[in-house]
This record gives C-alpha cells, sequence and structure tokens, in this order.
C-alpha cells in the first residue's frame, strides 16, 4: 500500500503513526497523484483539501487557527483538488478501479458529476456520513 502526500511534516507524522501501528505502507511526497507516476493503482481514496477559499475565515478556530491553509483549502469553490486529480489521471498506468473522495458538505453531486464525466466509473454512488450529510463519493467500474 502507498500513500502520498504534498507536506513532508504531514508525512512524518504519517511514518511514525504507521510503525507504531505495524501498517505496512510506503509513503511518498508530492502532490496529489504525482508522486504515482506509471504506478498501477486499483484503489485510489482521497480526503482533499475542499473548502472553498472564501469560506476558510468563518471556520471554527480551533480548525481555522490551527490547520495548515494548504490542507483546507480546495480554491474557489472547493472542487479544485478533485478536478486536478481527474485530469492527473493519466499519470497512471491506468484508471483505478474504484476510486472514492471525502467531500464538503453540498459538493457530492458536483463531484459524483465530475467523476461521471471522466467516463472511467460505470457506478457513481453517493453515501452519506452517519449524520445523513453526503460525505462520499465513489466511483467504480465493473
Amino acid at each position: 500500500m502507498a500513500a502520498g502526500d504534498i507536506s513532508a511534516a504531514a508525512l512524518k507524522v504519517a511514518t511514525h503513526n504507521a510503525a507504531a501501528n505495524g501498517a505496512a505502507v510506503e509513503f511518498r511526497e508530492g502532490d496529489l497523484l504525482a508522486p504515482f507516476v506509471g504506478t498501477a493503482v486499483d484503489i485510489l481514496v482521497s480526503n482533499p483539501p475542499y473548502i472553498p477559499a472564501a469560506d476558510i475565515a468563518g471556520l471554527q478556530p480551533e480548525v481555522r487557527d490551527h490547520e495548515p491553509r494548504m490542507a483546507l483549502d480546495g480554491g474557489p469553490d472547493g472542487l479544485g483538488p478533485y478536478r486536478a486529480m481527474l485530469e492527473q489521471l493519466g499519470l497512471l498506468q491506468a484508471p483505478p478501479r474504484l476510486i472514492g473522495f471525502e467531500l464538503g458538505m453540498g459538493q457530492a453531486r458536483d463531484v459524483a458529476g465530475l467523476l461521471a464525466q471522466a467516463g472511467h466509473w460505470k457506478n457513481i454512488i453517493i453515501v452519506p456520513d452517519l449524520a445523513g450529510i453526503e460525505r462520499h463519493v465513489l466511483g467504480v467500474s465493473e
């Protein structure tokens, strides 16, 4: 299993946590799918930054003041990282058979539309969280 992040500091924490829990994970530093150029990826799961840039100032202080902005800021509409990852799929050997995204409130239909538009997955599924908020979108090939 491999995981990536743009933040070297985040990867250092993840490496420590994986070792402490006996998890065999290869960590790669880079932006979105860039660390996986030429890799065969069967399952791709991502929780990218998804908060619209203009909404960050209004976040709860424990989030706004303590999370790195790059971990929060999804661009003007919060969907920038999803668009970028779908554009980067060509870096992989082939599109993954299963793709799963976590997203912000009110973004599920837009992200589902982006996955459908990409055309690689037969089934697009929106999954609510325990509060009933549409929080995840999955794309599943045949």
